[in-house]
């Protein structure tokens, strides 16, 4: 009930801020250093001057071009900026299906994050507060030991492992992401008079291409090797190969046998 209370109370803010922010200092074509030094000297009067006051949970921690989402916990808010809004996330003449396997995961991803390690420890008005019950976290410890355990078998180079727990919390976002992204996808598919096939592909399948198509990345081997110790979330490749092998609608769309790696024995479900 409180972590429905949590999802409810949610401030989602999508494509851009309701009122633009002001930039009332001179800026000139002949002084990059003026001009910087004014900025800075306008921001933080700008970040002075909320003290005391309460906190506005409409203001924009981003720019509406960032090709990029967020959740803040502190604040409640996650924030789908107008940079996602665009192939290969969403596109107007892309099918339902493609379009919540791309932008739909995304916006499910940045939702689970009130749910997961870190974002569990918030409250719905984004205070650092304990409000689940012993069972409840004995559970939950339970479920994400399972998710880190898996993902750290992924092998991205040769004798090089996913860290499962430093990438706990984006692997339960995605794992959570593509579910509610599915459970959308079906639901605004329910009684459609037509099947949109493409390419030979179903919509069921259409959604999981999307889902691939948009964490499609080549790293080169050095820095695929600093990230691996310093980056909170798993390679692109292994965020798909994760979350859709623990999602039985995969294995069922692309007809996977039992036992295979996208269908395997034993699965992990948080959410």
């Amino acid at each position: 009930t409180l972590a429905k209370q949590k999802l409810a109370a949610l401030s989602r803010m999508v494509g851009y801020p309701d009122h633009w922010r002001t930039y009332a200092f001179e800026v000139t074509a002949i002084d990059a250093a003026g001009n910087l030094t004014r900025a800075r000297t306008a921001e933080t009067l700008r970040v002075l001057g909320r003290a005391g006051k309460p906190v506005d949970r409409s203001e924009w921690t981003t720019n509406a071009y960032t090709a990029d989402a967020f959740y803040d916990a502190t604040g409640n808010v996650t924030i789908i900026p107008a940079g996602m809004l665009q192939p290969p996330f969403f596109g107007p003449a892309r099918s339902v299906a493609a379009n919540l396997g791309g932008l739909g995961m995304v916006i499910g991803h940045e939702l689970t994050h009130a749910l997961d390690d870190e974002g569990a420890q918030f409250d719905a008005a984004g205070n650092l507060a304990t409000w689940w019950t012993p069972a409840d976290t004995q559970a939950f410890g339970a479920a994400t030991t399972c998710v880190a355990d898996q993902y750290s078998t992924f092998e991205a180079a040769p004798k090089q492992f996913v860290d499962g727990r430093l990438t706990l919390g984006e692997n339960i976002a995605d794992l959570g992401g593509v579910k509610i992204a599915w459970r959308a996808y079906r639901t605004l598919r329910t009684g459609a008079p037509l099947q949109d096939v493409a390419d030979g592909f179903t919509e069921d399948q259409q959604f999981f291409l999307g889902v691939g198509q948009a964490w499609c990345a080549k790293t080169r081997p050095a820095l695929l090797q600093q990230l691996l110790t310093t980056d909170p979330h798993a390679p692109p490749k292994f965020r798909v190969y994760g979350a859709l092998r623990n999602l039985p609608e995969f294995a069922a769309a692309f007809q996977c046998a039992p036992g295979t790696p996208m269908n395997p024995a034993h699965s992990c479900s948080v959410w």
